[in-house]
Parts: structure tokens; sequence; C-alpha cells
């Protein structure tokens, strides 16, 4: 008899190839009749952004999510689908690269015409939330709960934190479950020296951002069992002195 494929959600990956190989193999992912959500910022601060989505891409039952990182470097990954900009440089804007974008460069040797297809669709393909049967919410950032989430802003629910202050005080209505990324839980552990953190529950809200972008963990969960949640090991943050190096580009 056939195992029933199970639904989980995974926090920001933010370039931690290892972490992800890691919580899949931990959950015995199957890739082929398992669903996962990705809550968003795939992309950014560790070094192996390009072998992560080379990973997601073979998931076939996958739901992406937009996250402000991913907003931010998708106009790199589809600067080689423009013929005008052949021979061109690549947009490097400071705030991305600043902010782990370098990384995401890096890991495609600064070079966006080495972006394959399927990694732009994939960030391309993106959605702002989702809702599914059960009535569980997904959303990277978070919303205002006194308006219809639809009417929201893709800026809203890609940088919203207010929506955790809420949820300490109220379930948030509307919803059975809400699960976030983008605000890690070592904010709300004191966990920020690498010991390591955990997803964290107010009410009806699941906060999923472990800190893996910078030196805390990778989470996977069990939607359907908020119990059974996966974590990577502890992540150590992308060094910075190799950002000096000469930047190559074809």
């Amino acid at each position: 008899m056939a195992a029933k494929p199970r639904t989980f959600v995974i926090g920001d990956i933010h370039g931690r190839a290892n972490a992800l190989h890691e919580v899949l193999a931990l959950a015995n992912f199957r890739d082929k009749t398992d669903r996962l959500i990705t809550l968003g910022d795939i992309v950014d601060g560790g070094e192996n952004t390009r072998e992560v989505l080379d990973r997601l891409v073979k998931i076939k039952h996958r739901i992406d999510i937009t996250g402000n990182h991913d907003l931010w470097a998708l106009p790199w990954f589809a600067f080689s689908e423009n013929p005008d900009n052949v021979g061109k440089k690549p947009p490097e804007p400071p705030l991305w690269f600043n902010q782990g974008g370098f990384w995401t460069a890096r890991s495609y040797d600064f070079n966006p015409w080495n972006v394959p297809q399927s990694h732009i669709d994939l960030l391309r393909g993106q959605i702002p939330y989702y809702v599914d049967s059960k009535n569980r919410l997904f959303v990277h950032g978070g919303f205002n709960p006194k308006v219809p989430i639809e009417n929201q802003s893709v800026e809203t629910l890609t940088w919203d934190r207010s929506l955790i202050k809420y949820a300490k005080n109220h379930p948030i209505p509307g919803y059975n479950l809400v699960f976030i990324g983008h605000t890690t839980t070592q904010l709300f552990l004191g966990r920020l020296l690498g010991h390591g953190s955990e997803p964290l529950k107010y009410h009806n809200l699941i906060m999923m951002d472990c800190g893996a972008g910078w030196n805390g963990n990778l989470c996977l969960m069990n939607v359907d069992n908020t119990d059974e949640y996966y974590l990577s090991g502890i992540q150590e943050p992308s060094g910075m002195d190799d950002q000096t190096e000469e930047f190559s580009w074809r």
C-alpha cells in the first residue's frame, strides 16, 4: 500500500543547500508524492542558492510563497531573458548585495546567463500567499488582520512584522493556522549567538524562520501535525572577506 502523501512547510532557506538536504532527509521527504510549501526567502545569505533551487525544482508538488529577498533577486535572475542585455553588466543593487545578494550572484559565478530557466520560473511563479483546503494561511511576512488579505499589497505581505505582536495577544481571525517566515524566532527565544532555534507559536500563528540565513537552523514542519518538525544543524554566517574579490561576469 502506497504511503499517504504529506504536506510540509519550510522556513526561510536563504541559500543553505546543506540544511535543505538535511531536513528533507530527516523527514524522509518523497519528491514525487509529498508537497512542500516554501515560505519565501529561498535566496541570499548562504553560499549555495543555485544548489537550493536545483533541489527544489525536483519536487513535483510545490507551492512557493514570495519573500522580500526573492523579489530583490528576481531582476538579476531574469536579466538574461532580455536580448538587449547581451554584453551588458547585470545590476548589482547595493541593498540587495549587502543583504546576501552577493552570495546568490556568486553561486552563479556573478553571471545571470548561468541561471537556468527553471530557476527564473521558480522565482517568477511565487505567489504572495496561499490558503489551503483546511483554511490554513501561508505568507512570508504578515498582514493586517483587520483588512481582507486579498486587499493588501505584496510589500505588506512580504515585509510586515506587526502580525506577531497582534498574535501574542489575540488569535488571528479568519484562519485555523497562519504560517509565516521573515522574522527569526531567535529574536524571541534569546538565541542570537548560534545556540540554535526552533519554531514558535503564538495562538494560531506559527513562526517558521528559525534563523538559517544567519546562525540559526532551518525548519521543516508537517502542517497536519505541527509537533512533527525537523531542524537542520546550526548554520554559520557566510564570510565577508570574499566580497572584496573582483566580480566576473559575461
